[in-house]
């Protein structure tokens, strides 16, 4: 019969599985010390951030909120109102000196009335001013507050970057570690499948031929019964390996019919007695003892058997 245990897989295929799982496992361990480079540089940069940065924006961004007060308003106003004012002065004596020069009293009609319309454009002038620097200081706030915006927007990002290559590096050393392991599992049942194959194909065989004798004992019943004890026996003998195995190889087998008023005139399979006789040794060259037919083809099955056996094991 055939080999009742299943073929056992290639050393050399293992051994290939075996170095793509140790590949994998490599490339995991060489992303993992990636990551906690990366891991590091995260810790830095939030540190460096909490530490240095923060109080510095928090300084930025309350400078923003609180730029445009009252006091600031008023202060740069009233600057902005003195100059206004200082300007006026000097404007107006230029005018008061031409007057004088020009032969004008300056106490008379023309340089009060000249006075009064200066001090009238000065008296605008000081009110533009004041609303220019209420507005130049309201936009400096807007572009403070602005720029908090904008800062806080990027708050933690060379982190974050960080932090995105130690799971990037992670990532990858787990993918390569999970290709390796599928691709040893791959390769090693891609071996174990095609020697199951082969394996199921011997005993496939095995059975089609223990069911061909079993068809023919079926067949002739009861008078294919025979005495076999061990106990009634005697003159054992074991015979030779592969002797039986040659036996059968000579002996054709091939489909025939029986002659008109031979046998049961039915089509059947099987060799000629005279071949099995040549082969063999035994029977009278008319008929086939079935019982040697059945031992010669039961021991040519142990002797596949080994031969199978033996190859399985040298391919280990």
């Amino acid at each position: 019969m055939g080999n009742n245990s299943s073929p056992r897989p290639d050393p050399q295929m293992g051994e290939a599985a075996k170095m793509s799982a140790e590949t994998g496992q490599q490339m995991l361990e060489f992303m993992k010390s990636q990551a906690s480079i990366t891991n590091e540089w995260a810790a830095d940069d939030r540190a460096r951030d909490i530490n240095t940065f923060r109080p510095l924006q928090d300084q930025f961004i309350k400078d923003a909120q609180t730029w445009a007060s009252p006091g600031r308003k008023a202060a740069k106003a009233s600057e902005a109102a003195s100059q206004v004012s200082l300007a006026s002065r000097l404007a107006q004596g230029q005018t008061d000196r031409q007057m004088m020069a020009m032969g004008v009293n300056p106490a008379s009609g023309a340089a009060l009335a000249s006075r009064r319309r200066a001090s009238t454009d000065t008296a605008l002038a000081r009110a533009g001013a004041i609303n220019l620097s209420n507005r130049q200081i309201e936009a400096e706030a807007e572009a403070k507050k602005a720029n908090a915006i904008n800062m806080g927007s990027g708050l933690a990002v060379n982190p974050g970057t960080s932090m995105g290559l130690s799971n990037g590096a992670g990532q990858a050393g787990f993918s390569g570690a999970m290709q390796g392991y599928g691709q040893q599992a791959s390769i090693l049942n891609q071996d174990y499948q095609a020697r199951m194959q082969s394996w199921q194909q011997d005993q496939a065989g095995s059975a089609g031929l223990l069911g061909a004798i079993g068809s023919i004992a079926g067949a002739y019943g009861p008078s294919l019964l025979a005495l076999s004890s061990k106990d009634a026996k005697t003159d054992k003998r074991p015979i030779p390996d592969g002797e039986a195995l040659g036996a059968i190889r000579k002996m054709p087998v091939e489909r025939w019919r029986y002659k008109e008023g031979m046998g049961d005139e039915g089509e059947h399979v099987g060799p000629y007695a005279q071949d099995f006789q040549a082969a063999t040794g035994k029977g009278d060259g008319q008929t086939i003892p079935l019982m040697e037919a059945i031992s010669v083809t039961m021991k040519a099955v142990q002797d596949l058997d080994k031969k199978i056996d033996g190859k399985l094991k040298k391919a280990a």
